[in-house]
């Protein structure tokens, strides 16, 4: 029970980091998206922690909980691939042009689906991390 106590504050801890990391590269707009973007990242990670636990629940099924438990290197994976797909996204061209409706000025960013689906991958890695059992 504490180490899923663990794997969640975890999670949510790496889940409010990667999101002000993203604001700051695409929304910040100075002193005002320092008051309000942490609070809305507490808000976020904790939503998407919740439903990574959620949809860790697929991993009671005992075929899916074998393979998963039987190594880290699974949620390790998982985790590393999402990070990378994060973090260099841009390089393979993962992005979309977006347009800012204020200015009308095109942005070049991160494609969503890469962003969330790379987001909610990693968070779901960590949350549900297997305790691997020693013999």
């Amino acid at each position: 029970m504490l180490t899923r106590l663990i794997a969640m504050v975890t999670a949510f801890g790496l889940g409010w980091i990667i999101y002000m990391i993203g604001m700051l590269l695409t929304v910040y707009d100075g002193v005002l998206s320092l008051i309000f973007q942490p609070v809305t990242g507490l808000i976020v990670s904790g939503v998407c922690v919740a439903a990574a636990l959620v949809a860790g629940l697929v991993l009671r099924i005992p075929l899916l909980r074998r393979w998963w438990s039987a190594t880290s290197l699974w949620a390790g994976l998982v985790a590393g691939a999402s990070l990378f797909l994060l973090a260099f996204g841009y390089s393979p061209g993962l992005t979309y042009v977006g347009t800012n409706p204020k200015t009308g000025v095109s942005i070049v960013m991160l494609h969503p689906g890469v962003a969330l689906g790379g987001y909610f991958s990693f968070l779901f890695a960590v949350a549900n991390w297997p305790r691997v059992r020693r013999s």
